[in-house]
Formats: C-alpha cells, sequence, structure tokens
C-alpha cells in the first residue's frame, strides 16, 4: 500500500510538472435576458449542425461552469496543422484571425497573430493554419466592421476567445454577462462529439455593436441580435491538459 501512494505522488508530481498551468472558472457565467434573441439564433444554428438538444447555447460553452478551463485556449504542439472551417456568417465583411495566447491584447500587427479567413464570403471555406514553434497558446478573434457596407471605413471591432480580452466598458463589466468581469464574445463549444475529435465550434456572440465587447469605436449598429460567425476548429492534440487530482491519480494504482 505505501509503495502505491508513493508511486502516485510521484506521478501527480511528474504530471505537474509537465503540464502547463491553466486556470479553471471558479463560479458559473449567465448570460444576461438582453442577450435572448442572439442566444434563440445561435441556438437554431447549434440544432442544426449539431443536432436538436444537444448543445445548449446558453450553457455548454466553455467557461460556463466551476472548473471549466478559463481563460479558454489551445495548445501548440508544432506538428499538426489546425484546420479552421467557416460554418455561416451574418456579415461579409470581416475576418477569423489567430493570436498567441500572452494574457494581454495582442496588437494583431503580424508578429504572433495572422488572419485565417478573410472577407467571411464562401460558407464552407477551409483554411490549415501551421503556427510558429514559439507559439505556446493560442486564441482566435473576430473582427468586423459596423456594417455591410462596400466602402465602409469606419473602426472595426474585434473579439477574442479568451473573454478577459474583450473590453469590459466604461462600466467595468459586461451588462450582459456575469460574474462581473466576464465578456464572453466569441463562445467556444467542444464538438468532437459530433463533428470529430478535436474538434470545437466558435461562435461570435454579438449583441451591443461594440459599446461594451470589443476594441472599436463603439458606435451603435442595427444588427446588435446577429450572429456574426460561426466556425469550426480542429486540430490533433491542441486540447489544453485538464487539471489532474491526487484522487484521479490514485485511482491509476489501485
Amino acid at each position: 500500500m505505501r509503495h502505491r501512494l508513493i508511486r502516485a505522488w510521484v506521478a501527480l508530481a511528474l504530471l505537474m510538472a509537465a503540464a502547463p498551468a491553466f486556470a479553471t472558472a471558479t463560479v458559473t457565467a449567465v448570460m444576461g435576458p438582453s442577450r435572448e434573441v442572439s442566444l434563440q439564433h445561435l441556438q437554431k444554428r447549434l440544432d442544426d449542425l449539431l443536432g436538436p438538444g444537444h448543445v445548449n447555447a446558453a450553457t455548454d460553452f466553455i467557461g460556463a461552469h466551476p472548473g471549466d478551463p478559463d481563460p479558454w485556449s489551445w495548445i501548440n504542439n508544432g506538428v499538426h496543422p489546425i484546420a479552421v472551417t467557416l460554418i455561416d456568417r451574418e456579415s461579409l465583411h470581416g475576418a477569423v484571425g489567430w493570436y498567441e495566447e500572452t494574457g494581454r491584447v495582442p496588437m494583431l500587427d503580424g508578429v504572433g497573430d495572422g488572419v485565417v479567413l478573410e472577407g467571411l464570403r464562401a460558407r464552407g471555406a477551409r483554411t490549415l493554419v501551421t503556427l510558429p514553434a514559439s507559439v505556446k497558446r493560442f486564441g482566435f478573434y473576430v473582427a468586423r466592421k459596423r456594417d455591410d457596407e462596400e466602402n465602409n471605413n469606419g473602426a472595426s471591432a474585434v473579439f477574442y476567445t479568451n473573454h478577459l480580452l474583450n473590453d469590459l466598458g466604461p462600466r467595468g463589466h459586461d451588462s450582459d454577462t456575469e460574474p462581473t468581469g466576464s465578456n464572453f464574445k466569441l463562445l467556444v463549444f467542444d464538438a468532437s462529439r459530433w463533428l470529430g475529435a478535436d474538434t470545437w465550434l466558435v461562435a461570435s456572440h454579438f449583441t451591443d455593436g461594440g459599446k461594451h465587447g470589443g476594441h472599436g469605436d463603439g458606435d451603435d449598429d442595427d444588427d446588435d441580435d446577429d450572429l456574426d460567425v460561426l466556425f469550426t476548429v480542429t486540430g490533433l492534440g491542441v486540447t489544453p491538459t485538464r487539471s489532474v487530482t491526487f484522487a484521479r491519480v490514485k485511482a491509476l494504482y489501485r
């Protein structure tokens, strides 16, 4: 018995040393009532794509529950390319890109980031992305203009899969999301069960035209309830390491 416990402690120590540290959500993130219309829109898309009732738009995104990885990011294993596929979009003018996850808002200057899908015209468009070996963790962003006018030169809004990077607005929080400090504008769902192993569905969830959402000029929009972009991310071995407890490791040696 003593030797099994020693082996379990050693295994846990090795796992903790080898695995990168990821924070986990401590409280439940709840979408406010002002997002009801856009969530209904997203729910219809999820039902059409994954099957009715399989995924709840309001409660099944990563980071919604205590114990979820929070903030979410992917791991660059440096071996396999990452496939990004456009499923649907409302606006024709925008872009999807990747950024290196450092915990700070990226500059989006082509160093440690890059555009993956631009123009967002062809549903089903697929791009393979190979990240630099220096990038250890990464996320995705969506940039959009305020409307669909071809010659619109208005400021863009940018939203990140790491909700902590999204602008919290003048009141210090997103009025539509609890707890304070959360601003989930890109919702990430684990779709591996329905779309294939190591596949995530990312849905941009705009409701306020950038006023409290991303980084832009904050003018009002007419498409507050639009589901702007829906795309998938598929990559072998890019899942963040889940939290490991001593009880889980000990069970391996029973």
